[in-house]
């Protein structure tokens, strides 16, 4: 933390004391950097798909943290890969592909993690100004995220698994190739047959339990309405995934959606940068609510370096591929802009962003390695 302030105030004898800084740091609300993050990035103007929709992708990263064995939320007990235990946070954030930026981040205990919950969070505290389609992966699939997302009238686009989409169809999909079809299913808390409103219909309920958290049936409301696309498609030799979405089959067809699902990869790169160049897995903090300010404040500092890459011009030039900035030397010259307070040296970030770029090979693709990474308990950055 010395060596930091040292960096940022230019080695001068003003420089604040790491007591004062903690002091100070400690002021701060428990919200107040969130409310930054949503103030900031609301204040540039947004891509749209289409000029009518924004793409929003949901997905959750863990991080390690402190190791703390009295943290009973985050700590996980020794095994035979980490021989003394570890603490870990997760985090769940909206990112919005077309804009390459943070809109929310929630952060969780790891022991307490709960995407569903999370997800719902999020979507009802979002600005629903514009319509919004949400992609997510199979761990968001569930009748109480669609039902939050059709509340606020928005569409959303997630990956299921056969199971589910057995069960929500009606019948198994282990032989079906490709599919696109539509369902209009009836929620309810009862499982008796006589108090239903359409007996007629008998085949379209689906009982949902007390256990299972369903935020729109209540003693007023004993049924609910979800109309469902379900479309199953071929993505590899024998290999197939099922989506679920409520976006209309008129203006999407299937191998449009195909697309729109991969475009939610964008948010495993952007966790990758927020994690690596901008060292979200280098914590200075010991305590959880201090954690809790690091993570949204590299949210923060990667939309802002997020803008600045976008508008950098690449020389046009008769390259053979695309170009594109390379993001990872981006997120640097721009923090090293950010700290520059000598006014006699000049750093011209646009320029330089320009000057570190990558061809874009669409067609590439690499076989995903699940490696395990040691956690380490603190990790001191130099």
């Amino acid at each position: 933390m010395r060596e930091e302030l040292y960096r940022f105030f230019g080695r001068s004898e003003e420089t604040p004391k790491k007591a004062a800084y903690c002091n100070q740091r400690a002021k701060l609300k428990s919200d107040s950097l969130l409310n930054l993050l949503h103030i900031f990035t609301q204040k540039f103007s947004r891509n749209l798909y289409k000029d009518k929709y924004s793409l929003v992708a949901c997905d959750g990263s863990v991080a390690d943290i402190f190791r703390d064995e009295t943290d009973k939320d985050t700590y996980f007990p020794p095994n035979n890969k980490s021989p003394r235990g570890f603490n870990q946070i997760h985090i769940n954030a909206l990112y919005s592909v077309l804009d390459k930026k943070f809109l929310d981040v929630l952060v969780q205990p790891c022991r307490k993690r709960n995407e569903y919950q999370a997800f719902c969070q999020m979507v009802d505290r979002s600005d629903n100004s514009t319509l919004s389609i949400y992609l997510a992966d199979r761990g968001y699939a569930s009748y109480n995220n669609f039902a939050h997302v059709m509340a606020h009238n928005q569409y959303f686009l997630i990956r299921c698994t056969d199971v589910k989409t057995s069960r929500l169809l009606g019948f198994s999909v282990d032989n079906v190739k490709e599919l696109d079809y539509h369902v209009d299913r009836i929620l309810t808390r009862s499982n008796s047959k006589k108090k239903r409103m359409y007996p007629e219909r008998n085949k379209d309920y689906r009982y949902i339990c007390q256990e299972v958290p369903f935020d729109y049936l209540d003693s007023e409301c004993t049924e609910f309405h979800m109309p469902l696309r379900i479309v199953r498609i071929e993505i590899a030799d024998n290999t197939y995934e099922n989506l679920i979405t409520n976006l209309p089959d008129i203006e999407f067809d299937i191998d449009e959606l195909k697309d729109l699902y991969h475009r939610r990869w964008d948010q495993e790169t952007a966790y990758r940068d927020l994690k690596y160049p901008l060292c979200l897995k280098a914590f200075h903090s010991k305590k959880y609510k201090y954690i809790v300010q690091e993570v949204y404040a590299r949210a923060i500092m990667f939309n802002y370096c997020s803008e600045i890459a976008m508008h950098a011009e690449i020389p046009k030039r008769e390259r053979k591929l695309q170009y594109q900035v390379n993001f990872a030397q981006a997120i640097k010259i721009s923090r090293d802009h950010l700290r520059n307070r000598d006014k006699k040296r000049h750093i011209n970030a646009s320029g330089l962003i320009a000057n570190n770029i990558e061809p874009i090979r669409p067609e590439r693709t690499y076989r995903r390695q699940a490696r395990f990474k040691l956690p380490m308990s603190f990790c001191y950055r130099n």
